[in-house]
């Protein structure tokens, strides 16, 4: 049983910080048990990329390692550091929020770094086996006895039971930070135009090839209305020079990172997501709380619990970039069903506040 009155010291281990949506979600839940006042919280970091200022306290244990022998001496002398530090916290509950793919690594971390305490795993998409390993012997070895498998849609969980028959699964939504995305969203940009928006990393994932065909054959851009496209990633300049070479640069502005994406959604007519696979995805959600409606494909997994189909946004066919080029025109068209989408859009995202899902975090944890 859980004791009540006393200080909870609660470790959330991670990678690292790098640019993408599972920084905002490793960001927002640090954040959010960082305000409990009977709560101790600590990010532990493993990786020295660090791309987002946060408050709070942070350990990074990373350092830049090679294929040389004194940096894999380093890799080692970091994970013992951590092996110490984890030992000497004495931490009421762990929680880890990395990516999990390589076997001889988890078995390493799970069964020799990890104290024996409540460890609560997660998995932040659809694509499982990032999060667990393929094979369901040893998932069940690693994790089927841990406090608690966090999954970040319902539709995630119900992959992780089928595939791994796991018992100790628990839905938790991402949450987003309203303060923080209403304060930010009121910023000055730089565009006097008619825009739809996309966020997020300019990576294959991401199809934003696909999309901005998608986008050259709807009627936007005979109504003067252009597509702004807000990230960073590796495909970055093959994307720019497909814009050049549809002779779109008029048309379609890829403009890299920025620091408040928000301002640029609110300002949008809508949002478009149209990724090969999520598990949750944040842009959706920040959008709507910014009160801009979205349009998705309906993914797998994320999508369907976030948008409700022609009340906050559209639900087009998976993978279907001809339905999703029909669905841009209709939303653009239907000015009755764009302004109930865009009426709703705020109100139907309150139930991921961080209020709320700190809330869920306490309860699986039993802090009152």
């Amino acid at each position: 049983m859980i004791e009540q009155n006393k200080k909870y010291k609660i470790a959330i281990v991670a990678y690292n910080l790098n640019t993408g949506g599972l920084a905002k979600v490793i960001i927002n839940i640090f954040s959010l048990l960082s305000k409990v006042g009977n709560v101790d919280v600590s990010l532990l970091l493993l990786d020295n990329e660090v791309e987002y200022e946060v408050l709070g306290k942070v350990i990074n244990f990373g350092v830049h390692t090679g294929s040389n022998n004194t940096c894999h001496f380093k890799k080692i002398k970091k994970y013992i550091l951590f092996k110490n530090y984890l030992k000497k916290q004495k931490f009421d509950f762990i929680i880890d929020l990395r990516y999990r793919i390589n076997p001889i690594s988890e078995i390493f971390i799970t069964k020799f770094l990890y104290p024996r305490t409540k460890i609560i795993y997660t998995v932040h998409s659809s694509k499982i086996d990032t999060y667990l390993l393929d094979s369901t012997f040893l998932t069940k070895w690693l994790y089927g006895k841990s406090y608690k498998i966090v999954c970040v849609a319902e539709a995630n969980e119900k992959k992780v039971i089928l595939r791994h028959q796991l018992k100790n699964t628990l839905t938790i939504y991402n949450p987003i930070d309203f303060e923080e995305i209403d304060e930010k969203s009121n910023e000055e940009i730089e565009f006097d135009f008619e825009y739809i928006v996309a966020v997020g990393r300019v990576v294959a994932l991401k199809q934003f090839d696909k999309f901005i065909e998608a986008y050259s054959k709807s009627i936007l851009i005979n109504k003067n209305v252009k597509l702004v496209i807000i990230g960073d990633g590796t495909d970055f300049e093959k994307i720019d020079n497909l814009i050049k070479k549809m002779n779109l640069t008029n048309d379609v502005y890829l403009i890299g990172n920025s620091n408040n994406p928000y301002k640029y959604m609110k300002r949008a007519k809508y949002l478009v997501l149209c990724s090969q696979y999520e598990g949750f995805p944040l842009v959706l959600l920040e959008s709507l709380a910014t009160g801009v409606p979205v349009i998705s494909f309906n993914l797998d997994s994320g999508p369907n619990e976030i948008i409700n189909h022609q009340y906050n946004g559209l639900l087009v066919k998976n993978q279907s970039f001809e339905e999703l080029t029909n669905a841009i025109d209709l939303l653009f068209n239907d000015k009755k069903l764009y302004h109930t989408c865009k009426l709703n859009a705020k109100s139907s995202v309150l139930q991921f506040s961080l209020e709320g899902i700190t809330k869920d975090w306490l309860n699986l944890m039993q802090i009152k």
